[in-house]
């Protein structure tokens, strides 16, 4: 699982154990932010741990760019957090101890249906994130 500081409710119920309620969601990737896991979440965890990864909104905002870049489409800072675990290599961590160092690895790329080169841009200036100009 991976999510942004700011919406990062799975890995707060994590660290408590149980579900728990956020105060909201000040991440700026909040169109899939919940500020409360379903206990279903944590019924899956129980019996097969899932691993959490939490980036910040520069590091899922850059991903978005790299990812417009590489692959010329657009995705939203929620996307982009997955996307984040991926580039900077942290995604490792969500990882069983098993998998080979070449094995493939699947990210399921979505909600850039509202996404923009002008909101891209608009979203860096808010993180501090570098944005890729060949947009």
């Amino acid at each position: 699982a991976v999510e942004t500081e700011g919406a990062a409710s799975f890995a707060a119920a994590q660290r408590a154990g149980r579900t728990v309620t956020i105060d909201g969601i000040t991440s700026i990737a909040k169109s899939l932010g919940a500020t409360r896991v379903a206990e279903a979440c944590m019924e899956w965890d129980a019996k097969r741990p899932i691993r959490s990864v939490v980036v910040s909104d520069r590091e899922a905002v850059e991903a978005c760019g790299r990812f417009a870049v590489d692959h010329r489409a657009m995705v939203e800072p929620a996307c982009g957090a997955a996307l984040a675990a991926v580039y900077t290599g942290r995604i490792a961590a969500c990882l069983p101890e098993t998998a080979p160092p070449d094995a493939p690895l699947v990210v399921i790329v979505c909600g850039g249906n509202m996404a923009s080169p002008d909101m891209l841009q608009a979203w860096a200036e808010a993180t501090g994130a570098i944005y890729p100009t060949l947009l």
